[in-house]
């Protein structure tokens, strides 16, 4: 069985773009303003994150790099060596001598030297695509970071605009002689408090923007992006766990590559043992007193084994051999620990998603029937402010469970990504 690569940068983008959330139209909690970054900000989708991650990181440049060398590791491989050519001369007849040393390739020798480039190779192509996965994983997942801080500073934004507007009421029942000078400082508290959170906030977010750009490999000098796409409120919908049954993961492909790659190198070194045979053609000319013109001079080179049986690269290829069939378990094992893992995991988020969005509802309830109450004397402020704060957290909490949902799907995703095989 040879694996074969069936994905691209193209396939990449298209499997974030189909994992990623719809963006709702009217989102109660929009992405990061305008007035929070520099002008010269542009928006970027999540889709386009991945593109430009995918073509300008170092990460690609890197695993690229070493699929170039292995490239140049095959070719060297499949060449033939250099002949040498001497020249002679002695006072004995005949007196000049010239020889070509033809190096004999022979398949023995060959066949294992090209089997082990072509498995590296193809071991280095299997890791820059996964290089290019893990690539597109980790900015959709600092996208999707960057969604839950901003749509958590806007929330503090608007509440902290709420808290204004409560200091403004605060006042007015105070004029009315329906309230106390108490119930003004507490909202004047309130009001600087929220500001001061959502200024943090917006700070936080600019961080995490600043994070999507250097997994980007963009300039983090400045903010230069906003994002385009909003976080849905929507119930979490489950994905269907990675169907193990088909294709081979890529982390133990590339293991399994390696394998093969220790074994044809550990048949390589055990057939260097008696060395490489060379070829001797020539001829001799200036003879005095002997027969005229050139005469022909052919021999076969052997190299004798008797100081050197190339025991220690033996050794060390048969080490190498029993590392890459243990990193190969290794890779199992973790593969297997790691959808499991995601399994649980994603159902945990969701199921803490769910809840979430149940007391989310509940205490916007309680939130405006608590302002409801104070504008109509029936209640203190002090239990006003507590309800918006409870309204608030919760919310928060909704946000970090939604992000939470998303992250675990993109890791069920990822699992899923898998190598396609042929025999």
């Amino acid at each position: 069985m040879s694996p074969v690569v069936r994905c691209g940068v193209s396939s990449i983008v298209a499997l974030v773009c189909a994992m990623a959330p719809g963006a709702t139209a009217g989102a109660q909690a929009p992405v990061i303003t305008r007035r929070n970054t520099p002008a010269t900000s542009r928006a970027i989708s999540r889709a386009e994150a991945v593109a430009l991650a995918l073509s300008s990181s170092t990460r690609h440049t890197l695993a690229r790099s070493d699929v170039a060398s292995a490239t140049a590791q095959l070719s060297a491989a499949r060449q033939y060596e250099n002949p040498a050519l001497t020249t002679s001369y002695s006072s004995a007849a005949p007196q000049a001598h010239v020889t070509l040393d033809v190096p004999i390739d022979w398949p023995g020798l060959r066949a294992p030297r090209i089997a082990a480039a072509r498995a590296q190779l193809g071991a280095a192509t299997v890791r820059l695509t996964l290089a290019d996965v893990l690539l597109a994983f980790d900015t959709d997942t600092a996208y999707t970071r960057a969604q839950a801080l901003a749509a958590q500073a806007d929330l503090l934004a608007a509440t902290a605009r709420d808290a204004d507007s409560l200091l403004v009421l605060a006042r007015v029942r105070r004029d009315a002689g329906d309230a106390s000078d108490l119930d003004v400082e507490i909202a004047t508290l309130s009001a600087g408090q929220l500001a001061n959170a959502a200024s943090v906030a917006f700070t936080s977010t600019a961080t995490a923007l600043l994070r999507l750009q250097r997994i980007m490999g963009v300039s983090t000098d400045s903010v230069q992006f906003v994002l385009a796409d909003t976080m849905g409120f929507t119930a979490p919908t489950p994905v269907a766990p990675p169907d193990v049954t088909t294709g081979v993961p890529l982390t133990v492909a590339a293991a399994d590559l390696d394998v093969r790659a220790a074994e044809a190198l550990a048949r390589l070194e055990r057939r260097r043992s008696a060395g490489a045979p060379s070829l001797t053609l020539g001829v001799e000319a200036v003879n005095p007193g002997g027969p005229g013109g050139p005469l022909p001079l052919v021999g076969v080179s052997l190299p004798l084994p008797l100081f050197n049986r190339n025991r220690a690269a033996i050794a060390r290829a048969d080490a190498d051999l029993v590392r890459g069939r243990t990193q190969l378990r290794q890779a199992q094992l973790e593969q297997q620990f790691d959808v499991r893992l995601a399994q649980t995991e994603a159902l945990a988020a969701r199921r803490r998603a769910e809840q979430s969005l149940r007391l989310l509802a509940s205490a916007e309830r309680v939130g405006a029937l608590s302002l409801l109450a104070y504008r109509e004397g029936a209640t203190t402020l002090v239990s006003v402010i507590e309800a918006q704060r409870v309204a608030r957290e919760a919310r928060a909490q909704w946000l970090e469970d939604l992000a939470a949902v998303q992250i675990a799907e993109r890791v069920q995703q990822l699992l899923s990504f898998r190598l396609s095989t042929t025999p």
